[in-house]
Order: C-alpha cells, then sequence, then structure tokens
C-alpha cells in the first residue's frame, strides 16, 4: 500500500521492472485501494511513466467482490491527473462502466487520455445474440463514442479470463463500425503502449 514515506522508494522499485522490454506499461487500481488518481501519492509513478515513455492505465468503474469504493474509480478523476502530467499517456480502463459518458468526455478533452474497452462484458455466449440482448446498452456506448467522433482514441482489450476472447471480439465487431477495425484492434494500441513494438 502506497503511503507519503514509501511512495518515492516504491517508483524506484519500479523502475527496474519498467526497464524491461516486457513492461509496457504500469496500471493502477482505482477504487481497490482508497486513493484519488490524483493524489500525490501516485506522482512519483507518473514521473516514471514520463521519464520512460510508456503510459499509465487506470481501473475504473465497477468494482468485482462488493469490495473498495467507488468514488475513487469515477474516471473523472482521471482530468485533474492528465492536466497535471500532460506528457503522460493516461487509459481509462473499462470505459469508466457505467460512467461511459464521463470517461469518454475525459478522454475527449485530454489530448493524452485514451480509453479501453475491455471488461465491459464477462463469460461465454453467441456474441450477436448478446448484442441483440443489450442492444440498448451498446447503442449508448456507441452514441458517445459517435458523439465523441475520434475512433483513434478507443482500444480493445478483453479482461480475460473473465471473458472469452472470441465473444468479446464478435461483439465489439457490432459496436465498432468496421473502416475503424484495423486502429480499434490493433494500431491503437501500438500507439499507446509504443513499447509493443519491439515486441510483436
Amino acid at each position: 500500500m502506497l503511503t507519503p514515506a514509501n511512495a518515492e522508494k516504491t517508483a524506484q522499485e519500479f523502475e527496474r521492472y519498467v526497464k524491461t522490454p516486457q513492461c509496457v506499461g504500469l496500471k493502477i487500481y482505482l477504487g481497490y485501494n482508497a486513493v484519488y488518481a490524483y493524489d500525490p501519492l501516485h506522482f512519483p509513478l507518473y514521473e516514471l511513466a514520463q521519464h520512460y515513455n510508456i503510459p499509465v492505465a487506470f481501473h475504473t468503474g465497477d468494482l468485482a467482490g462488493g469490495h473498495g469504493q467507488l468514488k475513487y474509480a469515477n474516471p473523472l478523476t482521471i482530468d485533474e491527473v492528465a492536466v497535471r502530467f500532460p506528457k503522460v499517456r493516461f487509459v481509462i480502463c473499462h470505459c469508466g462502466n457505467p460512467w461511459i459518458k464521463e470517461a469518454i468526455e475525459v478522454a475527449s478533452k485530454n489530448e493524452n487520455v485514451y480509453i479501453d474497452m475491455s471488461g465491459l462484458l464477462e463469460g461465454k455466449f453467441d456474441g450477436s445474440v448478446f448484442f441483440e440482448r443489450h442492444r440498448d446498452y451498446f447503442s449508448y456506448i456507441r452514441m458517445w463514442m459517435d458523439y465523441m467522433g475520434r475512433y483513434e482514441k478507443f482500444m480493445y482489450g478483453t479482461d480475460w479470463p473473465l471473458i472469452n476472447i472470441k465473444s468479446y471480439i464478435d461483439v465489439m465487431k457490432l459496436v465498432i463500425p468496421e473502416e475503424h477495425w484495423q486502429g480499434f484492434f490493433y494500431d491503437n494500441a501500438v500507439h499507446v503502449y509504443s513499447k509493443l513494438k519491439n515486441l510483436l
């Protein structure tokens, strides 16, 4: 657990991992820990990410298991961080679900904020059947994506093993316009997680 006494040392300990080719970013689990994204406890980690040009991803939205506190996981809290650290790429994981429009607004306002669409579903299912059953939910997501009009800001993700990968791809293909599939399923992630280029 981060404390004022160990925050700087924690970042120093992380540095040896960040230097490895396999570490393509950092992730902070908002909500599961009672600390806001903009708490100065995280600043040494953001400075580390900036120095090594890696993104910082945040768990946002729903919390599994009924523990933790939702107020820390609201994607609006990323806005202050994005403004304070404009050279760091930040990723709002799970599109902030259920705060989808808030997540998209933060990414729309801040050039250094992106969204991954992981963790919106669970299980294994027929993608087209699931899409039809939850059409209003997916239409709501698509409405805000279209309103933003910046599909280069969105990335595919699954939250595997909670989801079957084929099922998730099948659903996302119905949500994302086909002309944006190349960016959504590949190019955007390679841009944000730029160290991936050396691993592919």
